[in-house]
């Protein structure tokens, strides 16, 4: 009898261990869920705040503003749409 107590109190030490770290693990997921809708939030903000078409000039306007700068610049209009296409999908 003596040891059929002494292997249920190890079992019910052991449950409570088990309890108290599922209860850890449970705060753990919240915490991480937490976590991920933060980071979706900010996704989203930083897809929100991401530069559109109307955000940049015109391609002959950024051509020329480029032919300003670098005078022997080999671009074209063409090369400045590409660019553009490229930044833009």
């Amino acid at each position: 009898m003596k040891a059929a107590n002494k292997q249920l109190a190890e079992w019910d030490v052991e449950l409570n261990q088990l309890h108290e770290r599922n209860g850890d693990l449970g705060l753990k997921v919240q915490m991480l869920e937490q976590e991920l809708k933060e980071v979706r939030r900010d996704r989203e903000e930083n897809k929100n705040s991401a530069p559109t078409v109307a955000d940049f000039p015109e391609p002959a306007d950024l051509l020329n503003q480029l032919k300003a700068r670098r005078k022997k610049s080999k671009a074209d209009l063409a090369d400045v749409e590409a660019i553009l296409e490229i930044l833009l999908p």
